[in-house]
């Protein structure tokens, strides 16, 4: 088993967003946000400390109604960025939000991000599908490829699945009505997983000569976990991208490039 790491993309978007000064703000958007999107939150604070970017930190309550975040937003200027923490509450106009913000969209939340990104058009995509096809196109040639992804969700599984089928990769998208889901895995070239189910895959999903990309987070002991066991892997000849120093190292700085490009 070889352990894989993002460490040389995570250095080229360091040195980029560190050579770059911008005075576009980043407007982070939560509405009865939970601990997980708090911690996430959070780290992209310290990233736009690190690299001198505004941001504004807002939170809504009950009492405001879609319109009112509508007209917040569109307040800024159009090439600030947003990114709102799903789920966002129990807001219940969403689809508006979605249909009629309209300053730059950091994570693929708006209905146009959505389309566009859908349509396999790799600068619209969320940031977490951005960062996994990064590393698979920088390190892969993925012409041919067997691809898997169990995830299959407008945020992660759906955009990325077009994009690398743009690639001419085959793609299969499981969810958890999948028959057959473990010989499907088997029989993959490279795996994604991110169903947020700690230590869910062990060896038996899984064969010599694959890679396997593991997007999943969960805490168990106050430690974030992926969805692969890979203690349970050591005897197998593959490859692996954990979920520690895997694609959460480079998201959110995927999120301050989308800010600057």
């Amino acid at each position: 088993m070889k352990i894989l790491d993002t460490k040389n993309i995570k250095e080229k978007i360091i040195s980029k967003l560190s050579e770059i000064h911008t005075d576009k703000k980043v407007i982070l958007l939560t509405y009865k946000p939970s601990a997980e999107e708090i911690s996430y939150k959070n780290f992209i604070i310290r990233r736009c400390k690190e690299f001198n970017i505004e941001y504004i930190d807002k939170e809504f309550d009950e009492h405001t109604s879609s319109y009112e975040i509508i007209d917040y937003v569109n307040s800024f200027k159009k090439e600030d960025g947003f990114i709102i923490f799903l789920p966002f509450g129990n807001h219940d106009d969403i689809s508006k939000l979605r249909e009629e913000i309209k300053i730059k969209d950091l994570d693929g939340f708006t209905y146009e991000s959505m389309g566009k990104s859908l349509n396999g058009e790799y600068n619209y995509l969320p940031a977490t599908p951005k960062a996994i096809a990064r590393f698979l196109l920088e390190n892969y040639d993925l012409k041919s490829k067997n691809i898997l992804i169990a995830n299959n969700t407008n945020l992660i599984g759906l955009p990325l699945a077009t994009l690398l089928s743009r690639k001419r990769a085959t793609i299969t998208v499981i969810n958890q009505a999948t028959k057959n889901a473990k010989d499907l895995i088997r029989q993959s070239d490279i795996f994604i997983s991110a169903i947020g189910k700690a230590n869910y895959y062990d060896k038996s999903y899984f064969r010599d000569g694959q890679v396997l990309v593991d997007v999943g987070t969960s805490y168990v002991n106050g430690k974030i976990v992926g969805d692969i066991n890979i203690d349970d892997l050591e005897n197998l000849d593959l490859e692996i991208l954990t979920s520690k120093n895997g694609i959460g190292a480079i998201t959110t700085l995927t999120l301050l490039e989308t800010l600057i490009d």
